[in-house]
């Protein structure tokens, strides 16, 4: 459902950002106010000849294709790219070259990691070439155009180097589960037309595993129709790969969509007369893709549709109809009932009902409140064990109605979570086109670090969920009637659509919103189908950092419950009770936090040692 009260809001946010420079920048360490892309905090000196300079940094800094190469160390000695990581975890780290000629990259490998004794480790790696999209019209007052890396599409040779850019190239590492705890070193061996070099590589991999499952819930969207439409597919056995390749996409980076069946929905069918009819439900397309994405790839939550409920947004509602019958009428809830008690009594008997929602209605306003008490006592009525979302802050008018509140960041207080979790409700939080400066965003134009913070003010805040509309909003109805369509590639606005948008409307929802994966580059103006997985972006890999941040911190404090009454480990325990509090220099509040990753990662370094010592 598309975020438009979020762009009303818009105002509101660009309104507050303009009582000062963004956190980020206050945090940076000069008197002068500068954009993100030349940020002068990041990066580590690697190597310099003539025509090139090589250079590092970590995951979370945005790097202007201008920037310039950092100081030559006094020793004269290269500071080795330095990663550590869990079992079980992705780590990345940019490898950017400065050409100060054309050049070409010819070849780029990672040779293998090996222990202080010489052994292999189980680590496996994946280069990407960090792409930029030319930002045109800036999402708010904290932003300026230019070019801003965010496609992290398969490093393709050879590549060419342009005088005078920056080309970072992105270093996905993940350290398998059977890897075995300790430091590894390894090297980056890169080819360029000016010749070839090695870039010296270090991992310690923590006495620690990530945990299989995820603690942070999540539900994004993802619409198998831009899939298909960006794709050019037209057949369903192609239909279902490529969808697949997404799903696996998400699981890999520990997010839920809101739907994994697609292709494999719960069938509902009603047969018998007008006067005995009887719902027949049938599972047989679901269970095998249930079992897969919730049991196999532990997907933490999904949206379940409901058939012949209305809905609608703040701007328009409409009541539902089930077999000709009217939602409210006596007919459509004893049919209601039938088909929605069946598919709550399979849910829990096959253990996914607690993952199960229903969103049904978005983004109400006060005047919607009676519609939607209404619609949520029908859904109690029908299937009392299936967890009601809205995207919504509490309001009195709705207590007792809703179990999972989603609001948006700026809404909720420590003190509000508090309440609404002693109540015996969960809490969520998302973002969109709302808000923007100075809270954390999902935007392009925004500081790299500020998605991976979010999992951390979820745990600052004890808010349990994450949402955000869509992944995949590549084009707009409005700003691009069909059959045109918006190519993400070269314009990475997301523009209005929907609601009563007509077509040739151009308004912006902000740079990147509902956008964090893309159709394979080059899909969008060919019109042969495509078979290709989706290209990651920067944004997305920081939320995955973000997420498997989190869980760091959900296994430090199993070991403080694990240890709470040990006399041997008391001074632990009274240590990490501490750490388990995010520290104002990564987080203030929803509007004062870092943007720097070095952060970030010392502190995670210190819950990581920290757990390993309680778990001795």
């Amino acid at each position: 459902m598309r975020r438009f009260l979020c762009f009303l809001r818009h105002s509101f946010y660009l309104g507050l950002a303009a009582f000062g420079p963004p956190v980020w920048a206050q945090n940076l360490l000069t008197n002068v106010s500068l954009g993100i892309l030349e940020d002068p905090r990041p990066g580590y000196w690697l190597a310099e000849k003539p025509d090139l300079g090589v250079w590092w940094c970590e995951s979370g800094w945005k790097i202007g294709r201008e920037h310039a190469l950092p100081e030559k160390p006094r020793n004269g000695q290269p500071h080795p790219v330095s990663l550590s990581a869990a079992r079980g975890e992705f780590e990345a780290a940019q490898v950017i070259l400065n050409p100060r000629k054309p050049l070409e990259l010819l070849g780029a490998t990672v040779g293998p990691w090996r222990d202080s004794h010489g052994r292999p480790g189980a680590i496996s790696a994946e280069l990407l070439e960090v792409a930029y999209v030319k930002v045109t019209h800036p999402t708010d007052s904290s932003c300026a155009p230019g070019w801003y890396p965010d496609p992290l599409p398969p490093l393709r040779l050879p590549l060419k180097l342009a005088p005078a850019r920056c080309q970072p190239i992105w270093l996905s590492f993940h350290v398998d589960p059977s890897a075995q705890a300790g430091d590894y070193t390894g090297e980056l061996q890169l080819k360029t037309s000016t010749g070839s070099f090695a870039v010296p590589l270090g991992l310690h991999v923590y006495r620690i595993e990530l945990p299989r499952d995820t603690h942070l819930k999540s539900a994004l969207g993802l619409g198998s129709g831009e899939i298909n439409l960006f794709h050019h597919l037209k057949l369903a056995v192609h239909q279902r790969q490529v969808y697949e390749s997404y799903l696996t996409n998400f699981a890999a980076h520990r997010i839920a969509p809101y739907s994994f069946f697609d292709y494999a929905p719960i069938d509902i069918r009603f047969p018998g007369d007008t006067t005995n009819k009887q719902a027949k439900v049938d599972f047989t397309a679901f269970d095998p893709e249930a079992a897969k994405w919730l049991d196999q790839y532990r997907f933490t939550t999904f949206g379940l549709p409901l058939r012949g409920m209305g809905g609608g947004t703040f701007q328009s509602r409409s009541l539902g109809e089930l077999e000709g019958f009217k939602e409210g009428t006596p007919e459509h809830a004893r049919l209601f009932k039938d088909y929605l008690g069946q598919v709550e009594t399979h849910l829990r008997q096959r253990g996914w009902l607690d993952k199960a929602y229903t969103y049904w209605f978005d983004e109400p306003d006060r005047k919607d409140f009676e519609f939607v008490v209404q619609g949520m006592e029908r859904i109690r009525a029908a299937a009392p064990g299936l967890r009601r979302m809205l995207t919504k802050e509490p309001h009195p008018e709705l207590e007792g109605h809703v179990e999972i509140w989603a609001g948006l960041t700026p809404e909720w207080t420590p003190e509000k979570v508090r309440a609404r979790r002693a109540a015996g409700q969960e809490v969520w939080w998302y973002i969109c086109c709302g808000p923007t400066a100075p809270y954390l965003t999902e935007f392009i134009d925004h500081p790299g670090t500020e998605l991976r913070l979010w999992p951390w003010q979820s745990w600052q805040y004890g808010v349990q969920g994450i949402l955000i509309w869509a992944t995949t909003y590549w084009t707009s109805s409005s700003a691009f009637p069909p059959p045109k369509i918006q190519d993400p590639w070269t314009d990475p606005m997301s523009y209005v659509s929907g609601y009563d948008f007509k077509p040739g409307h151009v308004g912006y929802w902000g740079n990147g919103d509902g956008r964090f994966l893309y159709p394979p580059r080059g899909a969008a103006t060919n019109d042969t189908p495509c078979l290709e997985p989706p290209v990651t972006s920067f944004r997305w890999e920081n939320l995955r950092d973000g997420m498997e941040d989190y869980e760091y911190l959900w296994l430090l404090r199993q070991a403080v419950e694990k240890n709470r009454d040990s006399k041997t480990n008391a001074d632990l325990v009274r240590e990490a009770a501490n750490l388990l509090q995010v520290p104002a220099d990564i987080s203030q509040d929803t509007r004062h936090f870092t943007t720097d990753p070095r952060l970030l990662l010392a502190y995670r370094d210190r819950v990581a040692r920290l757990i390993e010592r309680l778990n001795q």
